[in-house]
């Protein structure tokens, strides 16, 4: 089980990394405004929530070495907080896919600096658990409430762990936009 988480967070990274070195944009091109949208209210560390919004998030469905896999990640627009949605499976109709340290469907990562991806204490996973002696643990889901050819859009919710057991979470989070 231990071996699926890992490859879980590196499926997670990889896509992450995909999405962010793709999301670079000057904004002088003229593009068509392509860019899918994530919102939500999130925070850190027992912190009260706070707005996060990307305008310029990446949607993409890939099948790399027979695992189709489809994520969605986003940086705060304006900041270094981002938030990134794996799902280990090919989305073809709307539903619910619940995630949390026993599942093997996927996850959400959380990231206070999306520049340092290696930083355990400042990325939260739906995959953790909270500190040591207690008993609360991650988990989340994200709800595919519209499937329209490449055109997607959906709910989601977290509460995420860092590697200290310090929590983060995300609510009334809500992304639209097309499947790259």
């Amino acid at each position: 089980m231990k071996q699926f988480f890992s490859r879980t967070y590196v499926v997670m990274i990889a896509m992450f990394t995909l999405a962010v070195s793709c999301k670079k944009d000057d904004g002088t091109s003229g593009g068509t405004g392509t860019g899918a949208t994530v919102t939500c209210r999130y925070g850190f560390d027992g912190n009260a929530g706070t707005d996060f919004k990307s305008t310029q998030a990446g949607i993409v469905q890939t099948t790399v070495a027979g695992i189709t896999t489809f994520g969605i990640s986003a940086i705060r627009d304006g900041g270094k907080e981002a938030i990134t949605i794996t799902l280990l499976k090919k989305v073809t109709a709307t539903g619910k896919i619940q995630f949390g340290p026993s599942a093997s469907n996927g996850g959400i990562v959380i990231t206070k600096d999306y520049t340092k991806p290696a930083d355990g204490s400042l990325n939260y996973s739906s995959d953790n658990r909270g500190a040591s002696g207690t008993a609360m643990t991650a988990g989340g889901e994200v709800v595919i409430t519209k499937l329209d050819g490449n055109y997607v859009e959906g709910t989601f919710y977290v509460l995420c762990y860092n590697s200290n057991g310090k929590e983060a979470f995300a609510e009334q989070g809500q992304f639209k936009g097309t499947i790259n």
